[in-house]
C-alpha cells in the first residue's frame, strides 16, 4: 500500500506536460526499418547529433562502430559517450559533447552499469533535461530497463537470471534513468524468453503499476505520453489498477496485448489495438 501511495504521489508531482522529446524502447534482438526511422527522425534527422552510450556492453568500441555505419551515411554526427567509470559522468567534457546532442542510444548489455556509472549524475541529469527539451532517448534491451525509474535488474532474489520465481519482491530492482513516469515499469526480450512471471511480480510488488513487456526486434515509441507500437512483434501490458492482492494471489488485472500500431496513453492506460 505504501509503495502504491508514494508512486501515486510521484505520478502527480512529475506527470504535468508530457515531455517534448521522443522514446524509442527496442526489446532486444535488432530493430526494423520503421524503428530506426522513428529514433533518427526524432533526433532531426540530416544534420542530427547522436550521442552513444555504450556503457551496457562489454565491447564499446563495437557498439560505436557499428553506430559509425550507420549515422554519418545518413547525414547525422555520432558523439561518443563513452562512460566507463561513474567519474565520466562528470567530465566537463563529457558533459560539453553531450550537450551539443539531439539524441542519444543506450546499448544492450547488463542495465545494471548504466545504474552504477550515471543514474545520479550530472551526466543523467543533462539527458533528462534534454530529453524534456525534445530530443530523442532510444535502447535495446538493457537499454530499454534503463528507461524506467523502477528497474529490473533482471535477477531474482537468489541472484539468478529469469528463473521462474513469481510473487512479491521476488526480482531485484534499482533506480533506472526515469525517462518514462514514474508509475511505468519496463522489461525487454520479454514474449521470446516467457518474462510474464517478471512483470507479474513487479506488480505484486508495486500495486498500480504499468509494467510493459516489449518483445525482440520491437519498439514502443513514446511521444507526447502515447506509446505506439513498432517493429515485428508486440509488446504486452499489464495494467494494475484496481488489481487486488491477497497474500500471494492477485485477481482484476488488466491485460493487453499490442501488435504494430497499437497504442497506449501512459498516464490515463487508455489502449487502441
Amino acid at each position: 500500500m505504501l509503495r502504491s501511495c508514494l508512486l501515486l504521489l510521484l505520478t502527480c508531482l512529475l506527470g504535468a506536460a508530457p515531455p517534448k522529446g521522443t522514446l524509442v524502447i527496442v526489446g532486444g534482438h535488432g530493430t526494423t526499418p520503421d524503428i530506426m526511422d522513428a529514433f533518427l527522425k526524432g533526433a532531426g534527422g540530416r544534420g542530427g547529433v547522436i550521442g552513444i552510450i555504450p556503457t551496457a556492453t562489454e565491447d564499446p568500441e563495437g557498439e560505436i562502430k557499428d553506430w559509425n555505419e550507420t549515422l554519418p551515411p545518413n547525414g547525422i554526427t555520432l558523439v561518443p559517450l563513452d562512460v566507463r567509470k561513474r567519474e565520466d559522468s562528470s567530465a566537463p567534457a563529457m558533459l560539453e559533447a553531450a550537450a551539443r546532442c539531439t539524441g542519444f542510444w543506450f546499448s544492450g548489455g547488463d542495465q545494471a552499469r548504466v545504474g552504477d556509472k550515471i543514474v545520479g549524475t550530472p551526466l543523467q541529469k543533462l539527458i533528462l533535461d534534454k530529453y524534456k527539451a525534445g530530443a530523442v532517448v532510444g535502447g535495446t534491451s538493457a537499454g530499454a530497463a534503463i528507461m524506467s525509474k523502477i528497474m529490473l535488474v533482471g535477477e531474482d532474489v537468489f541472484g539468478k537470471l529469469d528463473l521462474r520465481e513469481m510473487g512479491p519482491n521476488a526480482y531485484i530492482t534499482r533506480e533506472g534513468m526515469g525517462f518514462l513516469p514514474p508509475d511505468v515499469v519496463i522489461d525487454q526480450h520479454f514474449v521470446k524468453r516467457g518474462r510474464q512471471n517478471r512483470l507479474l511480480s513487479i506488480a505484486m510488488t508495486y500495486p498500480g503499476v504499468l509494467a510493459i513487456g516489449v518483445d525482440e526486434t520491437t519498439a514502443l515509441v513514446v511521444r507526447k505520453g502515447v506509446g505506439t507500437v513498432y517493429g515485428a512483434s508486440g509488446v504486452m501490458v499489464f495494467d494494475t489498477r484496481g488489481m487486488k492482492l491477497k497474500g500471494g494471489s492477485f485477481t482484476d488485472l488488466k491485460l493487453h496485448f499490442l501488435r504494430k500500431g497499437g497504442t497506449i496513453d501512459l498516464a490515463t492506460r487508455a489502449v487502441k489495438p
